[in-house]
């Protein structure tokens, strides 16, 4: 499946995303000390500068303005993180979301990678495929499967034991490329260039280079990712309400859906005709102002519920537990996010569902205290 095409250019913001989303995780102990908790067979960092070089024998997840892994992971690797290093071993699939991302570990199952720079190292290499995304992004390891790239500069150094989807500006196929299956690229006229002792055994397909410029492309990045950020301050300032409404998804999905369908479909409707008379004009430039920031912000609830769910009985309480789950949900969000037709449904209906779940417990809340009041 193809990246989709504003995720490449979305992605070159990322170096700025990703050490705020981090140090704000961080920050939520006021302290910049590290912290690695250990969760049955499973490990959890956070921090300024996170490290791991111990074999775990589940799933590994680090977030941090640096973060390195030098271990052995027996389940999934998941890191969020200004800088981050990965060596050794990861026996189950990896998810990193980053400014600046180096690759030199195995990796037993596909290999997601979202940031500024990606580097996948010669001495990296990944069992099955590669799903990347980047402002600039090396690969000099070996793909045993497919590799799917969207990205500023792309280059192609290394073994790929299938097909190869590339979108980008520049590609460029180095000496030690070695395509087992076709090449398809969507890049500029004069902006590829194929050293000849590059190989590619199937067919090479040149398709139109995607059109709107890198001023659409920055805009695509800051919507699909600036949410990360945004929604971490209002997880740091509002850890209990917004805990609380991801439980609302669980408990009242259907009755969420209704409610965020009906806040999206109803409030423009009504911004309209209230902004028909010149005395309702600025209450409903105000309402548009708000119904915008819900838009924006109506998946975080469902980020939470999501990492929360990944996470099971690691997730942890509190302020610094709410963040983590939402890192965990979130960054999940984004890289179901960049590819077509399925990623555009799924964060409509993430939206939808956590906008919902978020207006049901703010009116829980609003009906409890005029209760209290009352009495």
């Amino acid at each position: 499946m193809m990246v989709r095409d504003h995720a490449r250019v979305g992605v070159l913001g990322l170096a700025l995303v990703a050490p705020a989303l981090a140090a704000l995780l961080a920050c939520s102990r006021q302290q910049s000390q590290n912290e690695i908790v250990r969760r049955g067979d499973d490990v959890l960092g956070s921090g300024s500068t996170p490290e791991v070089i111990d074999s775990v024998a589940g799933d590994v997840m680090l977030a941090g303005g640096e973060v390195r892994f030098s271990g052995e992971a027996g389940g999934d690797y998941l890191g969020i993180g200004g800088r981050q290093t990965i060596n050794g071993r990861v026996h189950g699939a990896l998810r990193a979301v980053g400014g600046r991302i180096h690759l030199t570990a195995g990796v037993a199952r596909n290999a997601t990678m979202a940031g500024g720079a990606l580097t996948i190292d010669r001495d990296a290499v990944i069992d099955r495929n590669a799903y990347l995304a980047g402002g600039s992004v090396r690969v000099d390891g070996a793909v045993r499967g497919g590799v799917f790239v969207s990205g500023g500069t792309v280059v192609l150094n290394g073994p790929i034991g299938a097909d190869v989807e590339v979108i980008a500006d520049e590609l460029m196929l180095g000496p030690g490329a070695a395509i087992a299956g076709g090449l398809r690229y969507r890049v500029p006229a004069g902006k590829v260039h194929v050293d000849p002792h590059a190989r590619v055994t199937g067919p090479t397909t040149a398709l139109p280079a995607v059109t709107g410029g890198r001023g659409a492309y920055v805009v695509g990045l800051l919507w699909l990712f600036g949410f990360l950020v945004v929604g971490a301050v209002i997880v740091a300032l509002l850890p209990r309400l917004m805990d609380d409404a991801a439980d609302v998804i669980g408990v009242r999905p259907g009755w969420s859906a209704i409610v965020g369908l009906g806040w999206i479909i109803l409030l423009p409707i009504a911004v309209v005709l209230v902004a028909c008379t010149i005395i309702g004009l600025p209450l409903a430039l105000l309402a548009a102002i708000v119904y915008g920031i819900s838009l924006y912000i109506g998946r975080v609830t469902l980020a939470i519920w999501l990492g929360k769910h990944v996470l099971g009985a690691r997730a942890r309480a509190g302020r610094s537990g709410t963040l983590l789950s939402f890192g965990t949900g979130g960054v999940l969000l984004l890289l179901i996010g960049m590819f077509p037709v399925i990623g555009s449904i799924v964060l409509f209906i993430a939206t939808v569902l956590g906008l919902g779940a978020l207006l049901v417990r703010v009116h829980t809340l609003r009906t409890s205290i005029a209760g209290e009041a009352f009495v």
